[in-house]
């Protein structure tokens, strides 16, 4: 898979641009605040339909844009055919900045924005379209998947796996729905407004999306295991195994729910005491090993920064042999904090990617020999042109 054509209309600081593309690997050199990892986000946003960056929709939309919309358009070769893709964010409340005189604690309104998808020039829902093509970033924040909180590896592998399989999409969606309404209902009980007898229904759903969700997981992370080892002893770790550590556990799925059930039963109390959900997928955890050395814990952080890249790597694997497709991959400032044995080691073991898109602010680090293959874009002020 390789990204043919790229257009951007007030995105973030692109005013406008459009770049034609191809198979290989592009070089984006800048200094900072240059755009960037503005591009990457526009890349991979085509893949997951969200920002990896954004807290509001609203910061898509350059700032000052006179039509009030922000437009990221691609078309792509996939395996088997062609496709485009479009997605336009619209501002439906204005950002605005506060009085002259306000205080410097107080913030910029970023207003709030709507967001409409197109598959192949047919409107779709964001929904439908996730994973259509794949785009898989690595950026400096997924340092955190190996060192930082439950919550961060939890939503890795959940955008991981809606790339691959709209039926974890929705088994997620629902799952999600489940808890909410599980966790008011939980109060509700412990004020005395209902009774308990009426968790057993949304117990039996929750069961039932959670050892689906559970064993999705548990299989992804079985798949990544030998090419994130196989990545980690190329640069540098020995015997790298991310595993999975569930909230609760089942030796099959045939089992699974009703194990689910019975250790629902016994954190009855528990739960209507603090009226929240204890046990389920949104409590589970991966862990990374080098041997037996956690490195979440005592890894160095060039030791964390590589734990976290195999396995990203490893997930592009995983899904080129689900559909026989390669993903687009691109590496966001990656190169910063590796030694020069480590960063070509990566170098060598991407430059055959179909589509690699590698954002630096030091070009001068790159050897030779990868920069005389690689195609060379400039990002100055939102602008990308050859050099």
């Amino acid at each position: 898979m390789f990204m043919q054509r790229i257009s951007l209309l007030d995105f973030r600081n692109y005013s406008d641009i459009s770049l034609d593309l191809g198979p290989g690997c592009f070089v984006l050199a800048g200094d900072n605040a240059q755009g960037k990892s503005n591009f990457c986000e526009a890349a991979a946003m085509l893949s997951s339909m969200r920002s990896f960056r954004a807290s509001s929709e609203r910061e898509l939309i350059r700032w000052g844009s006179a039509g009030g919309f922000a437009k990221v358009q691609a078309s792509f070769q996939r395996a088997q055919d062609t496709c485009g893709v479009s997605v336009v964010i619209s501002e439906t409340k204005p950002a605005v900045l506060p009085p002259a005189a306000a205080r410097p604690d107080e913030y910029i309104s970023v207003g709030s924005a709507r967001k409409k998808v197109w598959l192949n020039d047919a409107p779709k829902r964001a929904l439908d379209c996730v994973g259509a093509v794949k785009v898989i970033l690595f950026e400096p924040a997924d340092l955190d998947i190996v060192s930082g909180a439950p919550s961060v590896r939890r939503h890795f592998l959940d955008v991981t796996l809606c790339l691959q399989s709209r039926k974890y999409c929705k088994n997620l969606s629902q799952y999600q729905r489940i808890l909410t309404q599980r966790a008011a209902l939980l109060k509700r009980i412990r004020e005395g407004m209902d009774s308990a007898g009426s968790l057993h229904f949304w117990d039996e759903q929750l069961a039932q999306h959670a050892c689906a969700i559970t064993a999705e997981r548990a299989a992804f992370i079985a798949r990544c295991l030998p090419y994130a080892d196989e990545f980690g002893r190329q640069m540098g770790i020995v015997a790298l195994k991310p595993e999975y550590a569930p909230s609760f556990f089942a030796e099959d799925a045939a089992s699974g729910s009703q194990l689910f059930l019975e250790q629902l039963a016994r954190l009855r109390k528990s739960e209507i005491a603090q009226g929240v959900n204890l046990l389920g997928p949104h409590r589970d955890d991966m862990i990374f090993l080098s041997e037996t050395i956690p490195l979440g814990v005592y890894g160095s952080r060039g030791q964390q920064r590589i734990a976290a890249l195999a396995l990203k790597l490893a997930e592009l694997r995983v899904m080129e042999d689900i559909d026989g497709d390669r993903p687009i991959l691109a590496l966001d400032d990656v190169l910063s904090e590796l030694d020069a044995t480590r960063r070509g080691a990566l170098l060598n073991h991407v430059k055959n990617y179909t589509q690699v898109f590698l954002a630096t602010a030091e070009p001068e680090a790159l050897p030779d020999d990868f920069m005389k293959s690689a195609v060379r874009l400039r990002v100055t002020q939102g602008t990308i042109r050859q050099w």
